[in-house]
């Protein structure tokens, strides 16, 4: 569900795990973006600001959209997020308070455009793209958007959308803006985010062999437990055997033991004197020692139980409940350890 006022605290407080995902969508994400910053602030002088607010909001949408198409609109998933837009404003006033200095009117062409467009480029949002053509991407866009000529009436934010152009609104109030945002479509076509009309049909056929990969998966396990429970449990010979042990358990078995080889045997404790007792830089380093020589000890014994039961020597003559208790107990335990 999506964040909202109304949601009864009761219903919040009787939950365990939350899911936020807000909808898609261009529309959407100016909605949540207009919502977020405060009129008093988009608003204030010189009056330029809003419109530059427009911007980023438009800019912050694209790029946070186009992560749905992974890898067709960035080549690896990016966290972008909404500190990045909190960041990005909060560079906006700071450059247009320096040039306006007071004055209630700015004139497009004294804007720092240079000094916004490196700052998103370099900092704000390229700082997370490791991708040098996603970086080049990144570049495209905001060198397109963040331009003199976007305060003409007839700036293209998109081409060809929808059988249309989407053109930037003739505005300079929040208000109406907010009115331009609301009056979109609810779900726009990829070709708002710069990429190809299919870009939708791919993204399911990926999602599509996601899901059917996941679901072989499952029938696997499910195999791999007939196999184990066809074999007899009570009997270790034939648990031992490849075809009733099941896949999982051995490849756990195979980390087990490469764990315990990569592992050293023990931690040897720092050896104390009169003289270096009384460092405190000893004493902490002594403390580490014991702390880290516990913990390997800890780690070691759990990947032995593990490596056991992966071979079923102690786990015989045991109900199928109890073993699988017992198994995920110990691996429980093990994850926390590590």
């Amino acid at each position: 569900m999506d964040i909202h006022p109304k949601i009864p605290v009761n219903l919040l407080r009787a939950g365990r795990v939350f899911v936020f995902e807000p909808p898609p969508g261009i529309r959407a994400n100016l909605l949540r973006t207009f919502n977020t910053v405060p009129a008093s602030r988009m608003m204030k002088a010189p009056h330029e600001r809003a419109r530059m607010y427009f911007l980023v909001a438009w800019f912050h949408a694209v790029v946070q959209e186009r992560l749905r198409y992974v890898p067709l609109g960035w080549a690896k998933y990016y966290e972008f997020s909404e500190a990045d837009l909190r960041v990005a404003c909060d560079t906006l006033d700071a450059w247009i308070d320096a040039t306006a200095m007071g004055r209630t009117n700015l004139p497009p062409d004294k804007i720092p455009w240079d000094a916004i467009r490196s700052l998103l480029c370099e900092t704000i949002y390229g700082g997370k793209v490791d991708n040098e053509f996603d970086a080049r991407l990144l570049s495209s866009f905001v060198h397109r958007l963040f331009t003199p000529r976007s305060f003409e009436s007839e700036f293209l934010l998109v081409a060809n959308a929808d059988g249309g152009n989407v053109t930037m609104p003739d505005a300079l109030r929040r208000d109406q803006f907010l009115t331009w945002a609301n009056a979109l479509a609810h779900r726009q076509t990829p070709a708002w985010l710069g990429l190809p009309t299919h870009a939708e049909k791919v993204l399911l056929t990926n999602r599509g062999a996601e899901m059917v990969g996941k679901l072989l998966k499952m029938q696997l396990l499910e195999d791999d437990e007939k196999f184990m429970g066809s074999s007899g449990m009570g009997d270790p010979v034939a648990l031992e055997t490849h075809v009733g042990t099941p896949s999982w358990m051995k490849a756990l078995k195979g980390s087990a033991q490469e764990w315990l080889k990569l592992l050293p045997e023990k931690l040897m404790p720092l050896k104390r004197t009169s003289d270096n007792i009384k460092r405190p830089l000893y004493r902490f380093f002594e403390r580490e020692v014991a702390a880290g020589s516990q913990m390997l000890e800890t780690v070691k014994r759990d990947l032995n139980s593990v490596r056991l039961i992966c071979q079923v020597s102690v786990i015989v003559e045991t109900n199928k409940e109890t073993e699988f208790l017992i198994f995920i107990h110990l691996v429980m335990e093990l994850i926390q350890v590590s």
